[in-house]
């Protein structure tokens, strides 16, 4: 959405009426947050693969004050990016933070390296990259900034549904979601609405991406965040989700991921989530257009010292291999 003189990347709505500093930012639209389910009406409000992106006037500077309400165990960082170059990492607290942005010395380098190299971004774009598990509020944007121009930016859009893993739970940089490194493989930009621990495939949330026009693949992660659910239930769930959006959309892909390799795989006998992996198989299986398909999790991560000692999240280098792999995945279908 535009905002002011910039563009506010992944965000459906702002919030300036709650009596905390600044303007908040919401993944999703205010209107349906009555609709969905309390955790993910909270994590909508974080900034997972959210970022505040304009073209910076040659010769000027701008300045971005930002806050962070929350904290947890991943530290907020945020990124400035100049097209696909990283120019700042700053770490964010709940003081308030200036981050001076200026015109990189080097720029007529990067621009001819994007040109050369085909980048799907247009270094002349200031991207200010969002720490995704953090509640980050927008104190000021003041300078040179001017909303993002056609070319600019990639003309293929991901959008991507799923859990805290998905969210980017325990990834540090903004960039080092696996959703983000995804994206950047594929040369595509990415609209993240992955909810830490509470993807639940809420109606309301379906119908939301099936009425939104601006993205030309997805991929849907289901199925580690209700594993306590009969399987039944979790077959109903995931069956209206996918085929709302897929009935609005017959002519995208649409990627179903089943569970990440996660602490079940390494039980004996594991008893949550049993069969789920076989429920999504066989819903992806079952349209006939081949849009729809099936991606087993373990073959994203395969390799058990991705994930942090809990067995459920990845790690910054899980989170790569599972980008680098879906990433292929992904472009043999799309050839």
């Amino acid at each position: 959405m535009q905002y002011r003189n910039v563009e506010l990347h992944n965000v459906c709505d702002v919030i300036e009426d709650d009596g905390k500093p600044g303007v908040g930012l919401l993944r999703l639209p205010r209107g349906i947050l009555d609709a969905i389910n309390p955790g993910a009406r909270d994590r909508a409000r974080m900034g997972a693969n959210c970022e505040i992106r304009g073209l910076l006037a040659e010769g000027a500077e701008a300045r971005v004050k930002l806050q962070v309400l929350d904290s947890n165990t991943t530290p907020p960082v945020v990124t400035v990016y100049h097209g696909c170059f990283c120019g700042q990492s700053v770490a964010l607290g709940k003081a308030p933070a200036e981050i001076v942005i200026q015109p990189p010395a080097t720029l007529s380098a990067l621009q001819a390296i994007a040109r050369k190299d085909g980048h799907p971004f247009d270094p002349r774009l200031v991207r200010v990259r969002l720490p995704s598990i953090h509640t980050t509020r927008i104190l000021a944007i003041e300078g040179g900034l001017t909303p993002p121009t056609p070319g600019t930016t990639p003309s293929k859009v991901m959008l991507c549904y799923g859990s805290s893993i998905t969210h980017g739970a325990c990834a540090i940089p903004p960039e080092g979601t696996y959703v983000a490194q995804c994206a950047s493989r594929l040369g595509c930009d990415v609209l993240n609405l992955g909810f830490g621990g509470s993807a639940h495939m809420d109606r309301a949330i379906a119908e939301h991406i099936a009425a939104r026009k601006d993205w030309d693949f997805a991929t849907f992660e289901m199925g580690i965040n209700v594993r306590d659910w009969p399987r039944e239930k979790f077959r109903e769930a995931v069956e209206t989700f996918v085929r709302t959006a897929a009935a609005a959309h017959p002519d995208k892909f649409i990627f179903c991921i089943d569970l990440f390799t996660n602490d079940a795989d390494f039980q004996a006998q594991p008893t949550r989530g049993v069969g789920f992996r076989e429920v999504v198989a066989d819903l992806a299986g079952s349209f006939a257009s081949g849009k729809v398909v099936h991606v087993d999790g373990r073959k994203i991560l395969t390799d058990p010292t991705g994930l942090r000692t809990d067995l459920v999240h990845p790690s910054d280098l899980g989170m790569q291999e599972m980008g680098a792999n879906l990433a292929a995945f992904i472009a043999r279908r799309l050839g």
